[in-house]
């Protein structure tokens, strides 16, 4: 759900919007995430083909995907930290769909 469309059902609604409940927008995050984002897209996913279990981002040519994208050396850290994180939480998401057995 868009903030739009949040918007536009509490109004309907006749609530008030709660700021905890109004989704967040790709430009609400700060340009280093939004960055962490776009790379993170470029790395390829590792699955286990066996039991279909995701393994997570490929970190193979990270560094010139940094060069590339013209990344200054002294944020590379901040961003491979921050795709870590994104990782660990699609990890999460992604094990938490799969039926449990």
């Amino acid at each position: 759900m868009t903030k739009d469309l949040y918007f536009e059902m509490c109004r309907d609604l006749g609530t008030e919007p709660v700021e905890e409940e109004i989704p967040i927008d790709y430009e609400d995050f700060c340009l280093e995430v939004q960055e962490a984002l776009g790379i993170y897209q470029k790395l390829r996913d590792e699955w286990d083909t066996m039991n279909g279990n995701y393994m997570g981002k490929n970190y193979a040519g990270i560094i010139d995907i940094f060069t590339i994208l013209e990344v200054p050396v002294e944020d590379h850290k901040t961003l491979f930290n921050l795709i870590g994180i994104i990782d660990t939480h699609r990890s999460k998401a992604i094990a938490d769909m799969k039926p449990k057995t």
